[in-house]
Formats: structure tokens, C-alpha cells, sequence
């Protein structure tokens, strides 16, 4: 059985054998321990180790040496019982087995948690950096989105340009009946557009190019018609065709509209003025359309021009305009 001397630490030898060591040795010490000081009063060690005055009352020294103290428990080795010491070790084994029993499992446990979250922290460490990355990535993306957004806008606005600028030469005529033009529409036209609108033309003519409807499926009876799409061989007598066609004309009883035919993505900017046009017309102010899509107002000697609806209706020009 190992042996500790008093030190203030941790004693691995069970407390009850130290406590029956002390107890043991230092009864059979005290009778033989009684000792007289010369002079005075004689003292002798009691039964808790300190030394007890038995005379006049002077102090002796109350605290045993190490070495009284690792001879008692020596002697307290010595005179247990070796039933008792051996029942001592069964409960120490048994004390040890319970704290083995209870304590593997719990550091198996502690062990399994630590390579879980060191795997954790692995894979952590590894989506940082693949973030990182991304990020990285995501930033010149996002640089090269941005330039081809403007690309792309640069080139629409051109391919829109262009396209009407392949438009330039044709013209939308609204509310004419389905098929008075007949089965020859390009040659119905030639001759219908400067009888309709009084216009000066060789031989009674103007040169057209191509004349049809729209392509979308032809209306019911009380459907409004079809706009009809001619493209003229010259540019100056498509512009005389829409000056001509500023005047309200009629063909069998319908109205008759001349427009410059223009692109799917100018048209609904145009659209967008039709208020603004109607107020203008009731207070009997001059308006024009110029490309692609800007009103211009001419009224009591004023001229604005618009790009937008709203800065038209805006800032109460309009609304201070007065019927002529």
C-alpha cells in the first residue's frame, strides 16, 4: 500500500486508514511520550497528538513532526486487521470500477464529440474558402453583367433605330373596310390614296412598292378592320401621302387615318401621349410627333417639348391651357 506523509495534498490512501493510523499510533505513544522539562512542569501528548500542559501552565510545541506523523500511520498499517485491510482494498477496487465504469463511456463520448467538431471545423474551413471565392468570382461577374447590360441596351436602341429607319418609307392607313382593296392590294392603292386625299400624282398614281393587312386574323363583321401597311417607292411621296392625310377624310361612310409606320418598341411610347393629344385638340393647341417619341406643343407663341406623358401633364402647363 503506498505511503504519504501529511503535505497538504491530495492523499491517495483511503481517509478512513490515515484517520485509524493516527488514532492508533498515537495512543500507544502518549503513556511513553510524558516527559517533565527541567525546570518546570512536566507535559505529556493526549490522545489528539497535542502536547497538554500537566504543570505551571508553559506552552510546548502543540504540532507533531513529519516524521511522527508518517510512523503513525506506519503503525496504523500494522495493527489493522488483514480482513479489514482487505476489505478496504475490495471497496477501493469497487470505488475504481464504478469511476472506470462511469467515466469511459462519458470519455468515449468526449472523444467522438472532439473528431466531430474537429470534422466541422474542417468543413467550415472549406466552405470559407469556397464563399471566398465565389465572392470573388461573383464580383468580375457581376463587372461583365453590368458592361453587357449596357451592350445590350446599346444595341437594342441601334437594331430599333435601324428598324425604323427601314420604316421610313412606310405608312399605317386605319379604318378601312375589310377587303376594299380588293385581290390586288399594291395596285387598289396607287390609285385610291391620290383620288382619297386630292393629291397631285402622275397619271393619277403614286409608285407603291407593296400594300397588305396586318397579319393578324382577319375580324368579325362588327370588328374594327384590319390596319392596312405600304411601303412607297419614294420617300417624298410618303411624306406628301401623311401631310395630305392630316385633314379628316372618309371612305364609305369610315374614317380614314394616315400614320407613319413605326416599330413595335416606339409605337406604345407614342400611345402613351393619347391624353396629353386629346386635351390639346379641346383647347385647340398645335401638337406634333417627332421621332421617335416626343410631343412638341406649339401654343400662344410657347413651344415644349415632351418625351413622356407625365412631364406633359406635369407642372400644370396643360392644365392652364384654354379652350380657343
Amino acid at each position: 500500500m503506498p505511503k504519504r506523509h501529511l503535505s497538504g495534498k491530495r492523499w491517495q490512501t483511503p481517509g478512513i486508514l490515515v484517520l485509524l493510523g493516527l488514532e492508533v499510533g498515537l495512543a500507544r505513544r502518549g503513556s511513553s511520550e510524558c516527559s517533565s522539562v527541567t525546570p518546570g512542569p512536566k507535559a505529556c501528548r493526549g490522545p489528539t497528538g497535542r502536547l497538554e500542559e500537566l504543570g505551571t501552565g508553559h506552552n510546548l510545541p502543540s504540532q507533531p513532526t513529519i516524521a511522527e506523523e508518517q510512523q503513525a500511520l506506519n503503525d496504523a498499517e500494522s495493527a489493522l486487521d488483514p480482513a479489514f485491510r482487505q476489505t478496504i482494498q475490495v471497496i477501493t477496487a469497487n470505488i475504481t470500477k464504478v469511476k472506470d465504469g462511469r467515466l469511459c463511456p462519458l470519455s468515449r463520448l468526449v472523444e467522438t464529440h472532439s473528431q466531430q467538431l474537429k470534422e466541422i471545423e474542417e468543413r467550415t474551413t472549406e466552405m470559407e474558402d469556397r464563399i471566398s471565392a465565389t465572392e470573388h468570382t461573383t464580383g468580375a461577374a457581376e463587372k461583365r453583367i453590368k458592361a453587357l447590360e449596357s451592350q445590350i441596351q446599346a444595341l437594342t436602341e441601334h437594331v430599333d433605330d435601324l428598324e425604323n429607319r427601314g420604316r421610313r418609307k412606310n405608312i399605317q392607313i386605319i379604318g378601312l373596310p375589310e377587303e376594299a382593296e380588293g385581290s390586288n392590294p399594291t395596285r387598289f392603292f396607287e390609285t385610291w390614296i391620290p383620288s382619297l386625299l386630292g393629291m397631285e400624282a402622275k397619271n393619277g398614281r403614286v409608285k407603291i412598292e407593296r400594300a397588305h393587312r396586318t397579319l393578324a386574323p382577319k375580324p368579325g363583321p362588327n370588328q374594327r378592320p384590319r390596319p392596312i401597311l405600304i411601303r412607297f417607292h419614294n420617300f417624298v411621296d410618303k411624306q406628301r401621302v401623311l401631310d395630305a392625310g392630316r385633314v379628316s377624310v372618309k371612305f364609305q361612310e369610315s374614317s380614314i387615318m394616315f400614320f407613319q409606320d413605326l416599330s413595335a418598341a416606339v409605337m406604345p411610347k407614342r400611345k402613351g401621349f393619347y391624353e396629353v393629344k386629346k386635351h390639346l385638340r379641346y383647347t385647340g393647341a398645335k401638337y406634333m410627333m417627332l421621332y421617335p417619341a416626343t410631343l412638341k406643343i406649339l401654343h400662344h407663341g410657347e413651344a415644349r417639348s415632351f418625351d413622356s406623358p407625365e412631364r406633359a401633364m406635369g407642372k400644370g402647363f396643360l392644365l392652364n391651357q384654354e379652350k380657343n
